[in-house]
């Protein structure tokens, strides 16, 4: 994996940049380039996270029989955002192992 790419190179393998809000979100800039390595780490972080809130909330709602919506308005924004950001990871992870040209 090339460590960074410039917004040139990456539209030149033939990616759309940044594709997705979440890309350009938590984007890692170094010398005016994509540093992929750091950005994926930066998404894997954020989603795992929200993996860790999903996991609770279902942890409590076995224990409980609760309804989601009884303990937590955010259930649908953390399983939103825990899908987004697993598509992000995927994309960069795609255009972190394309063949330079």
């Amino acid at each position: 994996m090339a460590p960074t790419l410039s917004v040139t190179d990456i539209r030149g393998l033939g990616f759309d940049w940044p594709k997705y809000a979440l890309v350009e979100e938590y984007c890692v800039i170094q010398e005016g380039e994509v540093d992929l390595a750091a950005t994926i780490e930066k998404l894997q972080s954020s989603r795992a996270y929200y993996k860790k809130q999903l996991n609770q909330a279902f942890n409590f709602k076995m224990q409980t029989g609760a309804d989601y919506s009884d303990f937590t308005d955010r259930f649908d924004d953390y399983a939103r955002m825990e899908r987004e950001l697993g598509e992000a990871i995927a994309y960069l992870q795609r255009i972190a192992a394309a063949p330079e040209p």
